[in-house]
């Protein structure tokens, strides 16, 4: 019989490492599992199989607060962005890298309050044949400092807090279908909150840990409220056979599908000087003839008049 080891040979420096290697393998098969699901810098493509495929546009994420460096709004871009697209398959995102991504999603316009002027936003996003339209705000970057502990043996620890809005816009009816705030508080040591006392800025490394954690949490709930709607283009203009929308190939259509149009386009007045679009019944049938990249061309089956703008539905 083999003889037992002695516990004083179990050094608790090896039961560390130990457990600091599965740690490390755990996370990284958790990583290669996630990664190899979907490609997030691949555009969906049509499959034969009929589907369509929804086309979210981002705003450039803007930071609002002056205690940080600017690099911080590449960070949200790597972190957040990039969670989201890899947790959302089938989904293909306008994002400000795209080398043709278009002018007006840099600067959605605002109103007078300063809040997104959610009409103008959804007219625009109408004119791109987008689903959706998601806007990410750094809205606040500070430190804390807090006292954890059991009882006697409680001591001051310093936090570095990081604040995050995640807004998203439905394009059919301007109204919001996400207002999410996460906020992640990272631990510092006591030097580096002296420094950034000091400097009166806390160095995107720091930011950079609070954005990871977010990114683990924000990615289910968008995903979630973009695979709830339904796929729609909108009509980019009409006569009296045919019609153009504003959605093509890289959304999953081909020549000889029929999709139905619905008026949408009557505005309500909402609170706050906000507005939004009146769903509409369904107003014609159209059979695509001709399918672009980013637009197709319809000829009218059945129905009447057809507005620029109005809403396209699977039929």
């Amino acid at each position: 019989m083999s003889e037992p080891i002695p516990r004083e040979r179990i050094k608790p420096i090896h039961l560390a490492a130990l457990m600091v290697l599965l740690v490390m393998v755990s996370a990284c098969s958790i990583v290669s599992n996630r990664d190899s699901s979907y490609d997030p810098d691949q555009q969906p493509s049509p499959d034969g199989s009929g589907s369509l495929y929804k086309r979210i546009g981002v705003a450039p994420f803007e930071v609002h607060t002056q205690h940080t460096d600017p690099y911080s709004r590449e960070l949200m871009q790597i972190y957040v962005l990039g969670a989201i697209r890899t947790e959302c398959p089938g989904v293909g995102f306008v994002k400000p890298s795209d080398d043709e991504y278009p002018p007006v999603l840099r600067s959605l316009p605002r109103l007078e309050s300063g809040d997104l002027d959610n009409l103008q936003a959804a007219i625009a996003g109408r004119q791109l044949g987008l689903n959706a339209i998601m806007v990410g705000t750094l809205t606040s970057v500070g430190t804390e400092e807090k006292q954890r502990g059991i009882w006697l043996l409680k001591r001051n620890r310093h936090y570095v807090r990081v604040q995050v809005l995640l807004e998203v816009y439905d394009t059919e009816t301007a109204t919001k279908l996400v207002d999410e705030t996460s906020v992640r508080e990272v631990e510092i040591d006591s030097a580096d909150a002296e420094m950034i006392k000091q400097k009166n800025r806390i160095d995107s490394g720091f930011v950079e840990e609070g954005l990871e954690l977010i990114a683990q949490k924000v990615d289910d709930n968008i995903c979630e409220a973009i695979g709830d709607q339904d796929w729609k283009s909108f009509v980019l203009s009409a006569g009296p056979e045919e019609l153009w929308i504003a959605s093509g190939s890289r959304s999953g259509l081909q020549p000889g599908r029929v999709l139905e149009v619905y008026d949408s386009n009557t505005i309500m007045e909402g609170f706050g000087g906000h507005k939004y679009f009146k769903p509409g019944p369904k107003i014609a049938e159209v059979k695509l003839v001709a399918v672009e990249p980013l637009r197709s061309k319809a000829v009218r089956l059945t129905g009447g008049d057809i507005q620029p703008l109005s809403v396209v539905k699977i039929k």
